[in-house]
């Protein structure tokens, strides 16, 4: 009896003896584990906080800088010694601003409405080719003064169906980064294809581009180029995000392509047409 116990017992201590160094390791490993996750956790607390920090700091700029601009052409145009065509010029630029302070605000409001999902698509029936003609003249004053506009193709459709607030949001996007990454004078080309049911307008500037493999990100919400332009260039990175979330609610497709750093971009938008 004393000989199966002492056996008994040894086995114990034997079978402790091997447990031990694999419940120390496993222990560790838990705490090695708990570690890791409280700093992927403190990580993204901390760059979820320079995203709100860089994202209040550039929707700040991207605000005052058309309500600067307004300012400064109310003030002008309360002079009297204003010749017509002064006055003309002052208020041509203050209807450009506005529109651009109208779309940065709209851009904001839309964001928040997205990600609360309250946002419901009002789609018509629009003439696109009418449309796009008829806005040929707002675009090319958006992209200021020494601003070029042109286009060639086909004639577009003249019946689809889309929310006219969003398709015109998403476009007024488009001009804008034409003219805010623009390398030099903004230049922007519209290319107009239609074959059978099938349309595209492809918006092609010669800015500073982006690297290709950056395409899909650059509709990420927040997310910016980040190597092609300067750091200097204020911006919010909710642009093409929005841009790419309304397409989507208007079965609309949307592209962006570029051969590399100061090779410009293009953003292509591509539907069908009723009929």
């Amino acid at each position: 009896v004393l000989a199966t116990r002492f056996n008994f017992l040894l086995i114990v201590s034997n079978r402790k003896a091997l447990l031990e160094p694999i419940l120390g390791t496993l222990g560790f490993i838990i705490i090695l584990a708990g570690f890791i996750i409280l700093f992927a956790r403190l990580s993204q607390e901390m760059r979820l906080n320079q995203l709100q920090s860089e994202f209040l700091a550039a929707v700040t700029h991207e605000l005052k800088t058309p309500i600067a601009t307004l300012e400064l052409s109310s003030s002008l145009l309360r002079q009297t010694d204003l010749l017509p065509s002064e006055r003309d010029q002052l208020w041509k630029s203050h209807q450009v601003e506005l529109v651009r302070l109208r779309s940065e605000v709209e851009a904001l409001l839309e964001a928040a409405r997205w990600d609360a999902k309250a946002v419901r698509s009002k789609r018509i029936e629009l003439n696109l080719e009418n449309w796009v003609t008829t806005k040929m003249v707002e675009w090319r004053d958006l992209l200021g003064v020494d601003g070029v506009l042109t286009r060639e193709g086909d004639l577009l459709p003249e019946r689809i169906y889309v929310d006219l607030k969003m398709f015109d949001l998403v476009c007024l996007n488009l001009i804008e980064n034409a003219r805010k990454f623009a390398n030099g004078k903004p230049k922007l080309h519209l290319k107009t294809e239609r074959e059978g049911r099938n349309w595209k307008i492809t918006f092609k500037d010669e800015g500073f581009g982006f690297d290709s493999r950056e395409s899909k990100k650059l509709f990420k919400r927040f997310y910016r180029a980040k190597h092609s332009a300067p750091y200097s260039i204020a911006g919010t990175g909710l642009g093409l995000y929005l841009a790419k979330a309304a397409c989507k609610r208007m079965g609309i497709r949307i592209t962006a392509e570029s051969d590399g750093h100061k090779k410009g971009a293009r953003l292509t938008l591509a539907g069908r047409s009723l009929g």
